[in-house]
Order: structure tokens, then C-alpha cells, then sequence
């Protein structure tokens, strides 16, 4: 049985279409965006920055904006062409749409806030678009600045050098099919896009774009010294402050959390700013931007929706342009990141099921990417309750909109969420789960640790140990081998624990484990709830896999209606363009055979 196309070409009553005090979607040109409203005379256009460090910093963005919504400023948050969610052109080349979009984002603002004057706020490269357009979007009141890039071809060749270090990170070396060798974590950036950045230079600025300036700075770089230098000699007055956690922030996706004295910060600095403009005598009367609407892609439409609680939880549903069918695909979250996914292999997924004609929603769990946070919610969303229930939200917002019960896709934490989801949901009837790395929880294992360390070898502690009578210095004290190697003695004893269930039954906490796991996929066996199990070859989910299942999975037989599937020359993540098409295949051999 299909349905119809659900889309702004196909409109249909949305059963989540209510304000919602974590920000209302929008869609313009070809990008996707968030507006938070405000009654304060400014309003602040947010300039993101792109590529790994807009990925990780996509909950501060959306932390940043919901605390400004909160003081009264209205504020817009969106991405660039090829970035984020939003669509690239077939070959671009330059940065021209890149302008065009954002002059289309300061009039969408201006006529949804009722604002004419702007505060320009910009992180990273957004920093060094704010500087270059400035003069074009006046009135600007302010300009907030984030560790701004000063010089194009500088930060083109830090691109290059960041991203050889993350290959190294994951052990997979760069990616021979990225041909500009600048894609960290496989996010891409188009050639003709590169070339452009070097006319991105701040030295050549002949005038501030605002007669105040925020600027944070990292310490040490010289080159916000200068631009600080610069701005006040040519008449703005520059606040200078250091750029607390910034290496944190904008290179590690996993630890990459809000800081929230750095957005108080910055938020009192505007409010101050609002204050001293008073009331606006130019303003307008605010036009709400109303539903989003589907932006058009090659041969699918996707659109940005808020569902759950005040609609807390964002998504995107991408749908065929033709016919869909009812069941679709619910991707969720891996760790933080958000629902593009690492490499944006969640984004290319979707679109390529759309070509099949299946529907799917991409959406961010509690805290995670654009999704905001529950008053009542642990701090630690992971491997909790909590996730497990957002997914039941996601399932009663697409069945709410005519959809089936969905086909469940999830990776790394992800697996784990999706997987709890089906053993309680008696709504699933087909799990994808990729690279798990828990099937039961520990109650005493610190989900801290796990995350921060889960990735790590206990071949490198067995090298350690094998080195200079390592095991007797560590028994005797004498070896320090830190938090990580302490985690991973206890995911060694642990395992060794489990291996042995069969033999001691449920007398140890590990042994129950064991007998809890198996209870899940028997429950998944009555039901018939198809369940396929994948794996990058050599990942460390397996050994989790076979703790519980053996070497080779041979107890997986036990279960009719799993499968798994083992992907070669792939890192956890499947970062490399040719790993994620041989996970894209894999998934539509699975879905859409």
C-alpha cells in the first residue's frame, strides 16, 4: 500500500504545526533554518561556521540562539549552500550563493522579527562573511565575533593539516576520493568553493562592519590580536575576550558540549547592545514565517518539522517527489552527532531511499544538535531512558502523519537506543542497528568513559603491558596506566565475565547481562521483527558481538530472523566517500531490495 507525497507540493494538516519555544523551522532558497523570536529593537542574524567545526558546534549554536530567544532577541540560525541540511548546486563554484543566501537570511529576519537593525554574529568563517558583508546588511547595530577567520588561503591550508589528523585519529589515512584533501571527517567542500575562500581576507577591510564589536579571541593567535588592532583603527570599539575552551569546542563532536559561561557572555554583551539602541523607531510589524516549506531536491523534497513536547525534537522528513511508501526509514542519532550525520552519510542516505521511494525522517535526540532539552532530563542523554524515548516520539509524529510503524536505523549509541526502541515498541517490525557497541547496559560503567574511551584498543593495553614487565608493574602499582587504560581493564574483565554466563548462569551481575541480552532478541524472535546487524570489519563492536554471541556469531543462529553483515575497509564512522556507499548499499539491500 503507498500514500502520497507529503510536502509543500502536497499540503497536508501538520499535526505538530504549533509555535514552539525552541525555535520555529524555516526554508528559503535552498537552505533550512530556525528563527526564535524576540521583541527586543535588534534582531541577530547567526553566521555559522562550516564543515567539522559547524558540526561540532551545532548544539551551542542552537544553545546560543534559544538563550538569546529567552532575553526577548529574535534571532536566525541556517546553513549554506552545501552545508548542513541545506542543498548544493550540481558544480558550484565561488561563493556567491553563499552571499545570496545570506542577504536572503537578514531579509527573512528583518520581516519575522520586525527588526531593521541586525546584530552580525559569526563564528569561524561565518566571522570573516560577517566582516566581508557587512556594509551589504545594514543597518548592523553590533557585530559579534568567534575566533573569526582572518586570512582565506591560511585557513584552507589549516583545513588540509586538520584533516590529516582526524584520518589519523580514525586509522584510515586520507581519503583517496576526497581530491581536495581538506575534508575533515569527511565532510566535503566543493573545489570551486576552496579556490574561493583566499578573496576572504580581513586585511583588506576598509571599514568596520559595526561601531561595536565583540571579539573572541584565541589565545595566543596572533591574528585576532591584529584584526582587534584594526577594527579599532578604523573607529569601532573592540571588546576583546579570550574564547574560553575553543580547541574543545570546535575538534572533538563527542565532547563538544554548550559552555554556558561563554553564551552568558556573549548574550549580556548583546542585551547591552539592545538596551543602549532603545526602542526602534524604524521597525516594522513582525510576519511570522509560518510552516517550512519542502525544499526541492533531484528526485526527492525534504522538509524541517518540530515534534514531541512544545516541539522539543527536530527532524527532517525527506520524501520521494513521487508515490512514498507507508513505512519508512527513522534514522537516529550516533552520539552526538546530529542528524546529517558523520560525513553527512545519514543525509545521503535518506535522499538515496527517497530515490527508491521511501521516506525517512533524520532527527536529533534531547540536547542533541537542534533539538532542545527537557526540563526534567538527565545530563547525560546517551545510552538513557530518555533516548530510547525520543525514538517512540519520532514513531508517533510520522504515524501521526499517515506513515507506518518505521524501519529503525541507528549506529554506535544509536544501535542501542534503536534496539531498546524495538524491544518495547511492539509497533517495529525491521532494526538495522550498525556498529553496536552495547546491546544491555551496565549499570556501574560510566557512560563518560565509555563515549570518551570506548574507541580505544585493548590491543594498546596489551602492547603496554607486553612492554618492560608491564603486567607486574601493574599489579604491583608501579604502572600508571590513567582513566582510559583503567576502562579498559574493566571492558576487558567485563567481557571475560560475560563469556562465561553459560557456564555460571545468572550468579554474577555479568551473567545477567548475558541472560538479558538473549531475552531481548528472543522477544525480537516471537515478534518476527526483522533484525540485521552490521559491522565495519575490525570494529570494535564486535567484540561486544562476539561476547555475547561467540566467535563468527555462531549463537546468533539461535534467532531465525537476525542477520549480520561484516563491511570491509571502513572505520567506525565510515567516513571514507567509498565506505559510506558500500554502508548505503548495504542499508538498501537490507530496506529496499
Amino acid at each position: 500500500m503507498q500514500t502520497s507525497v507529503r510536502s509543500a507540493l502536497h499540503p497536508v494538516l501538520d499535526p505538530d504545526a504549533t509555535t514552539s519555544p525552541f525555535g520555529e523551522p524555516v526554508t528559503f532558497g535552498s537552505s533550512m533554518g530556525v528563527f526564535h523570536s524576540g521583541h527586543a529593537p535588534v534582531a541577530v542574524l547567526m553566521l555559522s561556521a562550516i564543515g567539522y567545526e559547524e558540526f561540532c558546534l551545532r548544539a551551542t549554536w542552537r544553545s546560543l540562539a534559544q538563550a538569546l530567544s529567552d532575553k526577548g532577541i529574535a534571532c536566525l540560525r541556517f546553513d549554506y549552500p552545501g552545508q548542513g541540511d541545506a542543498h548544493e548546486a550540481a558544480d558550484p563554484q565561488g561563493l556567491d550563493d553563499w552571499f545570496e543566501t545570506i542577504r536572503a537570511a537578514a531579509d527573512l529576519l528583518r520581516r519575522a522579527s520586525g527588526c531593521e537593525r541586525l546584530v552580525l554574529l559569526g563564528q569561524g568563517l561565518g566571522g570573516a562573511l560577517a566582516l566581508k558583508l557587512a556594509e551589504d546588511l545594514a543597518p548592523v547595530a553590533a557585530s559579534v565575533l568567534l575566533a573569526p577567520v582572518g586570512n582565506g588561503k591560511r585557513y584552507v591550508r589549516e583545513l588540509s593539516v586538520w584533516s590529516r589528523i582526524v584520518s589519523d585519529r580514525i586509522g584510515m589515512g586520507i581519503d583517496p576520493d576526497d581530491e581536495t584533501h581538506c575534508a575533515v571527517a569527511g565532510l566535503r567542500i566543493a573545489p570551486g568553493r576552496l579556490s574561493a575562500f583566499a578573496t576572504l581576507d580581513t586585511g583588506t577591510l576598509r571599514q568596520a562592519p559595526s561601531k561595536q564589536v565583540l571579539l573572541l579571541s584565541r589565545p595566543g593567535h596572533g591574528g585576532d590580536a591584529t584584526l582587534a588592532e584594526m577594527l579599532s583603527g578604523l573607529g569601532a570599539t573592540v571588546t576583546q575576550r579570550d574564547y574560553e575552551g575553543y580547541d574543545t569546542l570546535t575538534t572533538d563532536s563527542v565532547t563538544a558540549r554548550p559552555p554556558k559561561a561563554t553564551i552568558a557572555g556573549i548574550v549580556d554583551w548583546i542585551v547591552a547592545r539592545a538596551q543602549a539602541a532603545g526602542s526602534a523607531p524604524d521597525a516594522r510589524t513582525p510576519q511570522p514565517p509560518g510552516p517550512a516549506q519542502g525544499l526541492l531536491g533531484d528526485g526527492f523534497v525534504e522538509r524541517p518539522i518540530r515534534f514531541g513536547p512544545e516541539g522539543r525534537l527536530f527532524g527532517v522528513l525527506c520524501e520521494p517527489l513521487g508515490p512514498a511508501a507507508r513505512e519508512l526509514v527513522l534514522f537516529v542519532n550516533a552520539g552526538r552527532d546530529y542528524h546529517i550525520g558523520w560525513a553527512r552519510v545519514t543525509l545521503n542516505q535518506a535522499r538515496a531511499f527517497a530515490a527508491r521511494g521511501i521516506a525517512s525522517l533524520r532527527f536529533d535526540a534531547s540536547s542533541v544538535g537542534d533539538s532542545g532539552t527537557a526540563p526534567d532530563e538527565p545530563e547525560e542523554t546517551l545510552y538513557s531512558q530518555a533516548q530510547i524515548d525520543d525514538v517512540r516520539l519520532a514513531i508517533d509524529a510520522m504515524q501521526a502523519r499517515g506513515f507506518d510503524a518505521p524501519v529503525l536505523i541507528g549506529r554506535c549509541s544509536g544501535a542501542y537506543a534503536a534496539f531498546h526502541a524495538a524491544v518495547v515498541d511492539e509497533r517495529i517490525r525491521r532494526l538495522v542497528i550498525v556498529n553496536n557497541e552495547r546491546f544491555v547496559w551496565d549499570p556501574d560503567e560510566s557512560v563518560e568513559d565509555a563515549i570518551r574511551y570506548a574507541h580505544r584498543s585493548t590491543g594498546d593495553l596489551g602492547a603496554t603491558l607486553a612492554r618492560k614487565d608491564g603486567l607486574r608493574r601493574l599489579l604491583t602499582g608501579k604502572l600508571r596506566v590513567g582513566s582510559a587504560g583503567r576502562y579498559l581493564i574493566y571492558r576487558y574483565r567485563k567481557q571475560l565475565s560475560i563469556k562465561l554466563a553459560p557456564v555460571l548462569g545468572r550468579l554474577t551481575k555479568h551473567g545477567r547481562l548475558y541472560h538479558q541480552c538473549h531475552r531481548h532478541f528472543a522477544k525480537l524472535a516471537a515478534r518476527e521483527v526483522d533484525v540485521s546487524l552490521i559491522y565495519a570489519d575490525g570494529d570494535v563492536g564486535i567484540a561486544e558481538f562476539q561476547t555475547y554471541f561467540d566467535e563468527g556469531g555462531k549463537r546468533l543462529a539461535t534467532y531465525p530472523n537476525a542477520s549480520l553483515t561484516i563491511i570491509p575497509n571502513a572505520d567506525h564512522n565510515f567516513t571514507h566517500l567509498a565506505a559510506g556507499r558500500r554502508l548505503l548499499d548495504a542499508l538498501l539491500r537490507i530496506v529496499a531490495p
